[in-house]
């Protein structure tokens, strides 16, 4: 390592400080930047112990993070001292504050974009509620997901709102989720409190994480959750808000139309009105016509109810066909072939599936209590254990309730023998359980 030199003055020291953007992978300048780009030292988390007193090395394989502010002692001894003119004193309020940071990481595989609406109106309303409003500053808003999985233009909106989509080819479940916790460890590591962390999902894996950030390390962080977030991770971050209340946000136009609607209804109509003969412009009341029905309330239009989609595995629901296939994909909510590596996103799917190709559920019932077993060794253990005798021979039932032997020939006198005798031991044993049962009134009747 190089020797300390002696009197480095600020631009100096900016050659050896690291890069806050390269650290965290979004500097723009290159080779045009003044401070350090180490690709070693960003790839850990440790401090370098002899920076900023000896270490001048660029080269460093640790971290080199921006030294505090030194006051000149002069400076101070000068400020300190009582001037010779009363000057008055800045306030407390007047004197700069410093600036907030704020970054957004948006889970859009768990909260999808809403079908008709565009993202880029939804950013704004999110951008004017916690950034705007709450004087903020922006650090970064990024989405996580599988690009291929957004249409053509949402992508197109999300660019034009400086929304950065972060791809993950990967389409295992979970994938977006360790994606987004690496994000907020590099958030965490490149960045100090008082910062804000907003979180745009509604998956609990994450609560763990989230009590982290705020219990341990002082972030604030907010939620924006969807419909069937549990209340665990709405009790961990210091606010949440649901998704409902950026996406149903409407013009102040549209605002109006209730309190219109409202007013045309309670709004008497007059008897009065302009007709065709009438040439000189005055209104002459006529009465109501007695053939034309009153306006009833019936005959208002009623706004249609939004239609949702549930998904098939658990109470999650979305606006489109395409957001529950995302969700199914991203927390493997499928419907998987018993026989066969196939997978579907209905039931139905599957059953077709598995009646075109045979591939049925296969399980062997005991012929004397009717229990199911799924093997063979399974069926004689339960025998042996409760003394059921095998009556007939013990053959694969498939899940339609029948069973069938495909080593019988299906029309045979051989196969109506084994259904005459089940019938027969099935009828014997229920007359048994009911003289057992009602031993009174079968005892009357001998």
């Amino acid at each position: 390592m190089a020797r300390a030199t002696v009197g480095c003055t600020a631009a100096e020291m900016k050659t050896f400080t690291d890069c806050m953007f390269f650290m965290n992978g979004s500097c723009k300048l290159n080779d045009k930047c003044r401070y350090r780009h180490c690709a070693k030292a960003a790839a850990q988390t440790k401090n370098c112990s002899k920076w900023p007193k000896i270490c001048r090395d660029v080269r460093c394989s640790y971290r080199h993070p921006a030294p505090p502010k030194i006051v000149d002692s002069n400076k101070k001894k000068l400020a300190s001292e009582p001037a010779a003119k009363s000057v008055p004193t800045p306030s407390a309020s007047s004197q700069p504050q410093q600036e907030v940071l704020i970054s957004f990481f948006w889970d859009i595989e768990n909260v999808p974009i809403p079908k008709g609406q565009k993202p880029f109106d939804i950013v704004q309303r999110i951008r004017q509620k916690l950034v705007i409003d709450a004087g903020l500053r922006e650090y970064n808003f990024s989405c996580f997901c599988n690009s291929a999985m957004i249409s053509q233009d949402n992508q197109l909106s999300l660019f034009h709102a400086n929304v950065s989509i972060v791809h993950v080819p990967d389409r295992k479940p979970g994938a977006v989720d360790r994606h987004i916790m690496l994000a907020l460890d590099r958030f965490e590591r490149a960045h100090r409190p008082p910062a804000t962390i907003v979180l745009i999902s509604g998956d609990i894996d994450f609560v763990g994480k989230l009590s982290d950030l705020r219990h341990q390390a002082g972030y604030h962080v907010i939620v924006i959750h969807n419909k069937p977030a549990k209340e665990e991770l709405k009790a961990t971050v210091n606010a949440h808000y649901p998704w409902e209340l950026f996406t149903q946000a409407l013009s102040n136009d549209v605002n109006l139309l209730p309190s219109l609607m409202e007013e045309l209804k309670t709004r008497t109509p007059q008897p009065y009105r302009m007709t065709s003969s009438n040439r000189d412009g005055h209104l002459h009341k006529v009465e109501p016509s007695t053939n034309r029905p009153a306006a009833s309330a019936k005959s208002q239009p009623t706004p249609a109810k939004k239609q949702t989609y549930p998904c098939p595995k658990c109470s999650s629901e979305f606006d489109s066909i395409q957001a529950v296939r995302q969700h199914q994909e991203a927390k493997d909510h499928l419907f998987d072939c018993p026989k066969c590596d196939e997978t579907f996103t209905t039931l139905d799917g599957l059953t077709q599936h598995k009646k075109a190709k045979d591939h049925q559920d296969i399980d062997y019932g005991c012929g004397q209590c009717n229990r199911r077993f799924n093997q063979l060794d399974s069926l004689n253990q339960h025998q042996k254990a409760t003394g059921h005798s095998n009556l007939f021979k013990s053959v694969p039932v498939i899940s339609d309730g029948l069973p069938r032997d495909n080593t019988l020939p299906r029309n045979n006198s051989t196969t109506s023998n084994v259904w005459e005798d089940a019938a027969t031991v099935i009828i014997n044993q229920g007359i048994a359980a009911l003289v057992q049962h009602y031993p009174a009134i079968f005892a009357n009747k001998k």
